[in-house]
C-alpha cells in the first residue's frame, strides 16, 4: 500500500509540474538555473510535451498492471482488491458506486488526454527545442510558425 501511495503521489507532482508548475516557474527569474538542469531531462523524457507525457505516466501506469499480472501468476495471494478497497474507503465511495468511481475514472483520463490535445498548438519539434539552442534564425522560424498557425486557425473559423 505504501509503495502504491508513493508511486501515485510521484505520478501526481510530475503531472502537476508538467501542467501548472512549468509554466509558473518559468515566470520567476530565479528559476533560471533549474531550468538550465531540468530542460534537457525534460527534452529526453517527454519532448516538453504535456500531452506526450500523459501518454508516457499512463505507458508506464500500464507497466505496473502487467508486473501484477506477471506476480499474481506466480503468487496467487496477490489481491488488489484490499487496496482498491482502502483507496475507495478513503475517497469515501461507497461500495454500490465502485464501479461507477472506476468508469468515472477512465472517463476523467479521457478528457484530460482530449484537453491536452486541444491545448496543443505547435508541432513537438517545435516545442522541444531547448532554450539555449535559439539562434536569432531560431526564434525568426517560431515567430513564423506561429503566425502560420494563427492565420490557420483564423481561416479555418471563417469558413
Amino acid at each position: 500500500m505504501t509503495a502504491m501511495l508513493i508511486v501515485i503521489t510521484i505520478v501526481s507532482l510530475i503531472l502537476l509540474y508538467a501542467l501548472v508548475g512549468r509554466a509558473w516557474l518559468k515566470r520567476q527569474s530565479w528559476t533560471a538555473g533549474f531550468f538550465e538542469v531540468i530542460e534537457p531531462l525534460e527534452i529526453f523524457l517527454y519532448k516538453k510535451s504535456e500531452t506526450i507525457l500523459f501518454g508516457r505516466l499512463l505507458w508506464v501506469g500500464s507497466l505496473f498492471v502487467t508486473a501484477y499480472d506477471s506476480l499474481a501468476l506466480f503468487a496467487s495471494s496477490l489481491d488488489l482488491t484490499p487496496v482498491t478497497t482502502r483507496l475507495f474507503d478513503f475517497l469515501h465511495i461507497p461500495p454500490d458506486m465502485r464501479g461507477l468511481a472506476v468508469t468515472a475514472s477512465l472517463i476523467l483520463l479521457g478528457r484530460m488526454i482530449t484537453w491536452l490535445r486541444q491545448r496543443t498548438t505547435k508541432p513537438v519539434e517545435v516545442v522541444a527545442v531547448a532554450e539555449k539552442d535559439i539562434t536569432p534564425a531560431v526564434a525568426q522560424a517560431l515567430v513564423a510558425a506561429d503566425v502560420a498557425k494563427d492565420e490557420a486557425v483564423a481561416a479555418v473559423k471563417v469558413a
